[in-house]
């Protein structure tokens, strides 16, 4: 149906605006600015917190009962569990010195709350939370062990730039940080094509019985 796939379509789009902007730090970070390498590796960061709050956001509402699916009530959730997990960011934010990781946490959690929006029946929703977590917690995990055993080329990531970003600590992240801005483009890939494509893992559609 034509609605459905406009439907998928715009859920995809801020994964694949993301996507496309970590592809375009690891092929021109100049373009952006050296702080865009910065940007991208608080935003991975980010990515993980979001990860569990996503699955803490998941369980909240699968639990709530049947009032929790008027849209002001989810909005309660969400809302309330972001402004939970916006205590981290602060703490990021004043370690970078900066007020973007507030907007990278903004924009990644659009990116997590579509469905408990979507207009679908509470089983079709819980199905759809458990198996986008579950494409997530498996896609993050796939790119941390590839970008750690697999040689990324640094593009456009040359050694002077990445110095003119600062980058704060240690570890690979901060020594190779086209591995991390490789790992986001491929994330935020898979997340946007599954997406799009409507994909259901086989464990989500099964109802407990």
């Amino acid at each position: 149906m034509v609605p459905d796939r406009i439907a998928r379509w715009a859920s995809a789009l801020p994964d694949a605006v993301t996507s496309a902007f970590f592809l375009s730090v690891w092929i021109a970070p100049a373009w952006w600015g050296a702080g865009a390498i910065r940007t991208g590796m608080l935003m991975m960061l980010v990515e993980f917190i979001l990860l569990h709050a996503t699955a803490m956001l998941g369980s909240m509402l699968l639990q709530s009962g049947a009032d929790r699916d008027k849209r002001r009530h989810r909005l309660a959730v969400v809302a309330s569990l972001g402004g939970f997990y916006l205590l981290f960011i602060a703490v990021w934010s004043y370690q970078f010195g900066a007020w973007w990781p507030l907007v990278a946490f903004a924009w990644l959690l659009l990116g997590k709350a579509w469905q408990v929006f979507q207009p679908l029946p509470g089983e079709a929703r819980r199905q759809r939370m458990q198996s986008d977590w579950a494409i997530g917690a498996m896609a993050y995990l796939a790119g941390v062990f590839l970008t750690v055993f697999v040689p990324v080329p640094r593009l456009g990531m040359s050694r002077a730039i990445v110095a003119e970003a600062g980058l704060p600590g240690d570890g690979l992240w901060v020594s190779q940080p086209q591995t991390v801005i490789a790992f986001g483009a491929f994330y935020f890939a898979v997340l946007a094509i599954t997406k799009a494509r409507g994909t259901l893992l086989r464990h989500a559609q099964r109802v407990p019985g």
